[in-house]
């Protein structure tokens, strides 16, 4: 019911599995849960995690925007699904002030529910496409850095809407890739972003059980 009314009054669709979930993670739309979906089950299916999101029963729900999960999370309509939940989104580092201001109050009114925030270290979650990949399906050479907008340049050097570009590429990135390009250092430790997220995600449960 809590998703109906929601669903309706924020133009978005109910996800499916909702029925089966143990948990959710709020994503702006379909391009996040495709992300997150393929991210997990690969990273499982070579043994860099245990389960995939889907095993662990956690969903991610799509709220239509960044602007709406402020609507999920003051309203409380995540907290009246009932369900432990996170949220996560696209950093936009690289962007406007107005971007990176606007993701830092989302940030702060999740934490101010005692929820868990969780954002790309890259601008978006196109940027962790291989560029090798898409010059090998599309014959197209793109070039981008973590902060570059790199939808709008992939979407523009293959001919497609740049909110399509992770539809189309991302089931065909492998485990070995997402590690490469998640691979970062820090205090001369190699880490893997996406192995890191993951795992926190697929947690979601037992922080709730401990909170």
């Amino acid at each position: 019911d809590v998703l109906k009314e929601a669903s309706e009054s924020l133009g978005v669709l109910p996800e499916t599995g909702m029925e089966r979930a143990k948990g959710v993670v709020l994503v702006e739309g379909k391009s996040d849960v495709i992300f997150l979906r393929h991210v997990t089950s690969s990273l499982k299916e070579v043994g860099y995690i245990n389960e995939s999101l889907e095993e662990a029963g956690i969903v991610p729900l799509q709220t239509g925007g960044s602007g709406n999960v402020k609507h999920w999370v003051t309203q409380n309509l995540a907290d009246d699904l009932g369900l432990p939940w996170c949220v996560f989104l696209d950093s936009d580092i690289g962007g406007s002030p107005e971007q990176i201001k606007s993701i830092q109050k989302r940030k702060a009114e999740v934490e101010a529910q005692g929820r868990a925030f969780y954002s790309t270290r890259k601008r978006e979650i196109e940027n962790y496409l291989c560029p090798d990949l898409i010059k090998k399906q599309s014959g197209k050479v793109v070039a981008y850095s973590e902060t570059c907008d790199a939808k709008k340049i992939i979407g523009k050097a293959v001919g497609m809407k740049p909110d399509d570009v992770i539809e189309r590429f991302w089931s065909l990135m492998t485990a070995e890739k997402m590690m490469e390009q998640s691979k970062y250092n820090d205090a001369g430790e190699e880490k893997y972003e996406l192995v890191e997220l993951s795992k926190q995600l697929i947690s979601l449960l037992g922080q709730e059980n401990l909170a």
